[in-house]
């Protein structure tokens, strides 16, 4: 985990336990706890930016499957909660790619075009935006080889 995030996160959780912020203070915490759990595994990865952001994504995605299964149970309270954390836990996520500026570095990422290349061709898209969604990617890039 890198210090800045891991202070930056602590940080965050002193000052919402201060301002009493229990929904901000609670998400803080889990983001944390996610972290040192992917840090501390058995045979974990290195913990880099790209696998930071693959967490947090993982949270976000949880939390909208659970607020729409609370708001089809009719428990908007519990959605309410669900969608405050994915405002939280987004605030750690870069901005996502835009479907034209992935389709550009297709097109000008210097490696050939065509369908041998493909595995190489992602791996340099999801280095240069590590947020883009991974099947939108092989999409672009299935629909511009040659």
């Amino acid at each position: 985990m890198s210090n800045l995030l891991f202070d930056r996160i602590n940080g965050l959780i002193a000052k919402a336990t201060f301002d009493r912020d229990n929904t901000r203070m609670l998400t803080l915490r889990m983001i944390k706890a996610k972290l040192l759990e992917f840090k501390t595994a058995k045979n974990a990865k290195p913990l880099d930016e790209a696998a930071e952001i693959q967490i947090l994504k993982k949270m976000v995605k949880q939390r909208e499957d659970s607020a729409k299964m609370y708001e089809e149970a009719n428990r908007l309270e519990l959605a309410a909660n669900e969608k405050a954390e994915i405002c939280i836990i987004s605030e750690f996520l870069p901005e996502e790619a835009s479907e034209d500026e992935i389709r550009e570095y297709v097109n000008n990422c210097g490696i050939d075009l065509i369908k041998a290349n493909m595995g190489s061709i992602i791996k340099a898209v999801k280095q240069k935006y590590p947020t883009a969604d991974g099947k939108l990617v092989a999409d672009i890039v299935k629909s511009s080889l040659s």
